[in-house]
């Protein structure tokens, strides 16, 4: 199902143990994205805790930040670096594989698109297809991102949640999110280990 975590500005970072659950609970691959400067800078592809945390830690995030963290649980296109999130709001399909990329708007999901769910689909998962067949086309600029009416389609479209941030910081959420002092989960599986075994 994988996890989303906003971080919107002037809001703190996820804690060390929130990223290493996050993690443990969807352990298929991890990025972020963050903005600076106008543009939105995705880093994706990490396939272990380690190498998540050295590459945030290097960051030196603050609260001035706006980031969006994404751990993923594979559902199409197996487990593999460039099938991780975020992804940058694009057209193209080889964009959605790229591990380092700036750009104007980039996307996370968490959930199953039924919409775009393939099967037999081994090469994109079923969220970079839903965004280079279908939100390239309904976000038209920056702006849209504030249009409520717009974000409900893509919500009722996607069946799932969503994050979208633009190049200012600006962060806009599809569907409930958690939120736990001003950070927001799109689940709750930063809690707790979820195959926990309960006596």
């Amino acid at each position: 199902m994988c996890i989303i975590c906003v971080s919107p500005a002037r809001t703190r970072q996820p804690s060390i143990s929130q990223i290493k659950m996050m993690f443990l609970n969807n352990p298929h691959g991890a990025g972020y994205m963050y903005a600076r400067e106008g543009r939105v800078h995705i880093h994706k592809g990490f396939m272990d805790i380690d190498s998540f945390l050295s590459a945030v830690k290097a960051e030196h995030f603050t609260a001035k930040d706006s980031v969006v963290y994404h751990f993923r649980i594979s559902t199409q296109a197996g487990v593999n670096p460039e099938m991780t999130h975020p992804f940058p709001l694009s057209n193209c399909l080889p964009h959605m594989k790229a591990l380092d990329v700036e750009c104007p708007c980039g996307v996370a999901h968490n959930g199953i698109i039924r919409l775009t769910s393939d099967p037999t689909q081994h090469e994109y998962s079923d969220t970079a297809l839903f965004i280079t067949h279908y939100m390239a086309r309904m976000v038209h600029g920056l702006d849209d991102l504030k249009d409520a009416q717009l974000l409900n389609r893509i919500e009722r479209l996607a069946g799932s949640k969503l994050a979208i941030m633009d190049g200012s910081g600006y962060i806009a959420t599809v569907g409930n999110f958690i939120n736990e002092r001003g950070l927001l989960f799109s689940n709750d599986s930063y809690r707790e280990l979820r195959w926990r075994h309960r006596a």
